[in-house]
């Protein structure tokens, strides 16, 4: 009988969902706190998905800049006088492309949004936005605008909007170019010039076929040594570093806070599940069940518990993501594989840890007197 109980029966699944009134609120309860953690990540992985978007999405594999500088965020870059044409001529080079940048307002009567203008080759569309809705490279006198931000300030193609303070036509609408904090508009090379004078703050680089991006960084370096020169890869690092420093102290104080209340409920609960349970589980140990089966399935329903509550948090994460962005189209929540998968493991070791910690009790436990409590 003994051998049929510690091998024949799946107490974990059995015990945990016997009641699933309490199954369901234990559940919920740990869901809710790993969605707080799976939020507030959600939340600023999307803020750096925001900010890396122009140069992670663009085609360019090298990034060239002024000396020192390693941004476009937060940054101001002008680079020297033939730059452009020392890179176009490095072997390994498949083209290269000027932008201007700087930063300014962009509005619509009352509506007004901070933003990155940047001035792009619009013939051959290199450094300009990665996906155009509606309308068409801006000329002269024209702007292309991002969805997110035409919406907020209430403009559409046709209109007209003030940028930099001068009145443009808007010739286009396009996508992922908007962030919490700002957004990211696009005329061509002559109208910026007209705007704040003819500079080029970056020139992008596209490796030819067999060359490789480390390799193209390595001779644009040698041949050009007043500047600074960074693979995409490398660029969008420094672009994530100064997202992720600018919000450090904030961030890491708002990040401890909810996982720490997480992992306190998620402790608490699975304690309190042990604990109301502790004399079917005595009752067990009298019937011939082994102290290792007992810790066995404390542990598997503590597992158990923390899985459905993942999946769960998952779950109501990705759906607030959604209902976000109707609500508040600048705030992205991206639930990353990274942040689910630490989350669950904290979880899991805090929780199965804290269902344990009542077992040693058993061990004190008189069958007769589990089998009697019971009754």
């Amino acid at each position: 009988m003994t051998r049929r109980l510690n091998r024949g029966v799946p107490l974990a699944r059995r015990v945990l969902f016997a009641e699933r009134r309490r199954a369901a609120l234990s559940v919920a309860g740990v869901a809710a706190a790993l969605l707080l953690v799976l939020l507030l990540d959600g939340i600023f992985a999307g803020a750096m998905a925001a900010n890396t978007y122009y140069v992670r999405t663009g085609p360019a594999d090298v990034v060239v800049s002024q000396r020192g500088v390693r941004t476009m965020h937060m940054s101001t870059s002008v680079l020297p006088t033939g730059t452009l044409e020392t890179a176009r001529a490095i072997p390994g080079v498949q083209w290269a492309a000027p932008i201007s940048l700087t930063t300014g307002i962009v509005a619509n009567g009352t509506g007004r949004q901070l933003s990155y203008v940047i001035g792009y080759d619009t013939s051959s569309g290199r450094g300009g936005p990665r996906q155009m809705v509606i309308g068409h490279a801006p000329a002269l006198g024209e702007a292309l605008l991002d969805r997110i931000a035409a919406d907020q300030i209430g403009v559409t193609v046709g209109d007209t909007v003030q940028v930099l303070g001068t009145p443009l036509r808007v010739s286009g609408i396009t996508t992922g170019g908007t962030s919490i904090v700002n957004t990211t508009t696009f005329v061509s090379r002559d109208e910026f010039a007209r705007l704040r004078g003819t500079t080029t703050a970056y020139v992008l680089a596209k490796a030819s076929l067999g060359t490789s991006a480390d390799r193209l960084a390595q001779r644009l370096r040698a041949a050009l040594p007043g500047v600074t020169v960074q693979t995409r890869t490398q660029f969008v690092a420094s672009e994530a570093r100064i997202t992720r420093d600018m919000s450090a102290d904030l961030l890491r104080i708002m990040t401890l806070l909810s996982f720490g209340i997480a992992l306190a409920v998620t402790a608490l609960t699975l304690l309190t599940v042990t604990l109301t349970r502790l004399r079917d589980y005595a009752v067990v140990k009298a019937l011939g069940s082994s102290s290792l089966r007992l810790v066995r399935t404390v542990g598997a329903q503590a597992a158990w518990t923390i899985a459905a509550a993942v999946a769960v948090a998952v779950a109501g994460a990705e759906l607030i993501s959604l209902l976000l962005a109707q609500v508040l189209p600048t705030v992205q929540v991206l639930v990353t594989a990274g942040s689910v998968s630490r989350t669950a493991v904290w979880a899991a070791v805090v929780g199965v840890l804290a269902a344990l910690g009542p077992l040693p009790r058993l061990a004190r436990v008189d069958p007769a007197t589990a089998f009697r409590e019971a009754a």
